[in-house]
């Protein structure tokens, strides 16, 4: 497992990808940024530190440090995480690697939603983007996608694709009751920003008097906004797997507020996965596929982010209404159970492998 800019302990990366493959009996090394899990069970680690330079010069220098170690390990496959790794994962190819492309999100469409690069130079930069995959992705042995619109994308360019959705471990929460007690308060886990709805997420639990438990990363920018904010909010850092099954078990409502952004409207978010495997009820934005999956499990509400007043009374009936909550956590529990079980991504996942080993041991 080979990534440049994702740290050690990443979620897809480790806690999902290289575990399943290492519970499979292969043998994983996880080449990526400090810090590691404190639980590695079997898996390797090689950390790549990040050297100060500018910015423009990180991805080679980076890249290249990041691929040496992989050299080093004497791979038979490579499964890379990030765009920028692209030439690198190229010659580890021709070098007689069998590579795969791990595509987490939909590079072009982020790339309209990253702030350092000037808003004129975006489009030239997704299209850019877009070029370089479409012609090194039939050189992949094969394409790993965590969403079906990017599954499509990468079929279109004639790549061999398997989806590997962002799912959950259901053993990571435990399974709720309708005798569970939870606190009457809301919770979101994630990056903390304001294209995730921080802003409309603190201003509507406070006109509630609905308690708000924040739990990720957050910028500067966002933290400073957050201090200033009189708001009855809870902010707990960035916390540890076991601490957000925790928290997440405990909670009443979990918010998926995420913004239109070109990057979220198609995505599937981890973070509304975890909160129905832990039995909270879900007001999530109607972003097409969030706005799918939580219809289809009847797990909670879709509002849209512009109308304050919808978002208000769903939070107050849910706030009001423990019983009414738990009845629509229940019902996202089950949906998870049935079909966003990381154990039927797992499966995916692993037989790509035993195809690829296969071929690998015939040649």
């Amino acid at each position: 497992m080979l990534s440049s800019v994702h740290s050690a302990d990443d979620i897809r990366i480790v806690e999902k990808e290289a575990r399943s493959l290492s519970e499979a009996g292969h043998a994983v090394t996880v080449v990526a940024r400090p810090p590691r899990p404190r639980d590695t069970g079997r898996i390797e680690f090689k950390l790549v530190e990040s050297p100060a330079v500018a910015r423009w010069k990180r991805p080679w220098v980076v890249g290249r440090a990041a691929t040496a170690l992989a050299r080093s390990t004497g791979a038979d496959i490579v499964q890379f995480h990030d765009p920028e790794l692209i030439p690198f994962a190229l010659l580890l190819k021709s070098r007689g690697c069998k590579v795969i492309y791990d595509v987490h999100e939909d590079v072009p469409a982020d790339i309209h939603s990253k702030k350092w690069i000037p808003r004129w130079m975006r489009p030239l930069v997704a299209f850019g983007m877009e070029l370089v995959e479409r012609s090194s992705a039939r050189r992949f042995d094969a394409v790993v996608v965590a969403t079906p619109t990017i599954a499509a994308r990468f079929r279109d360019y004639g790549a061999a694709v398997t989806l590997v959705r962002n799912s959950v471990r259901l053993d990571e929460f435990i399974e709720p009751t309708a005798a569970t007690r939870r606190r009457r308060q809301a919770v979101y886990v994630g990056r903390t920003s304001f294209d995730r709805g921080l802003i409309e997420m603190v201003e509507a639990c406070a006109e509630v008097n609905l308690p708000l438990v924040l739990a990720g990363a957050i910028g500067p920018e966002e933290e400073r906004w957050l201090e200033k904010s009189s708001a009855h909010v809870s902010y707990r850092g960035k916390l540890e797997r076991s601490e957000i099954a925790a928290l997440l078990n405990e909670s009443l409502v979990g918010l998926n507020l995420l913004l239109p952004e070109p990057n979220y409207l198609h995505s599937l978010p981890t973070k509304l996965f975890e909160y129905m495997a832990a039995g909270l009820a879900v007001i999530t934005s109607d972003l097409p596929k969030s706005k799918e999956i939580v219809e289809a499990a009847g797990c909670g509400f879709v509002v849209s982010i512009k109308d304050r007043a919808s978002l208000l009374e769903k939070l107050s009936t849910l706030a009001a209404n423990p019983q009414r909550a738990t009845e629509l956590g229940l019902a996202g529990r089950a949906a998870v159970a049935r079909d966003f079980n990381w154990r039927h991504d797992a499966a995916e996942l692993n037989r790509l492998y035993g195809e690829l080993c296969s071929s690998r041991a015939a040649a």
